[in-house]
């Protein structure tokens, strides 16, 4: 569909998928963004993508304010962005937000040795962690988000313009 006149946002091209294969599969944080009685709370997280970029795995201790949050109301927000450099304006960092469903994962699921595996391939060193009992692997689902790669470089994305971006990464 062509971009409407006026339309700050740009149509998703090749460039774009770069740009967002790269971000998504070099960052291994994010913030999350979850609702805790319709109030807003965000907290930094570690974060794996699925290899089609249609689900990024959070492991998440019973502790953490944000899974049970998440419990409650699955509606949340992932921003994974380049870290601050003093050198670059600092709204010219990359970043991405996606809008996202959670779930937790059932630890007698087929799905969840394959999601332990992909995190764990990503996150060796938190290994240690699948050995407490308070842990889960919560999948978000993106259903949409916005990539902004600098200044005039933004782009609305559905789930198909994520798995463009996870074949460039996978390419490169």
């Amino acid at each position: 569909m062509p971009t409407p006149p006026n339309d700050p946002l740009r149509p998703f091209d090749d460039a774009a998928a770069l740009t967002l294969g790269r971000l998504i599969r070099d960052h291994r944080q994010a913030a999350l963004a979850t609702l805790s009685d319709g109030r807003p709370s965000v907290s930094m997280v570690a974060c794996v993508p699925e290899s089609g970029f249609d689900g990024f795995l959070l492991h998440l201790s019973d502790l953490a304010a944000h899974k049970r949050h998440l419990r409650a109301d699955p509606r949340c927000s992932l921003l994974v962005f380049e870290p601050d450099d003093p050198r670059v304006e600092v709204l010219m960092r990359k970043r991405v937000a996606l809008d996202c469903t959670a779930t937790v994962i059932d630890k007698a699921s087929p799905a969840y040795e394959a999601a332990k595996a992909t995190y764990l391939a990503a996150l060796p060193k938190h290994q240690m962690m699948f050995q407490l009992g308070d842990f889960d692997l919560v999948r978000l689902a993106p259903t949409g988000g916005l990539l902004n790669a600098g200044f005039g470089q933004a782009y609305c994305l559905t789930p198909d313009e994520l798995a463009a971006a996870a074949s460039a990464a996978a390419a490169m």
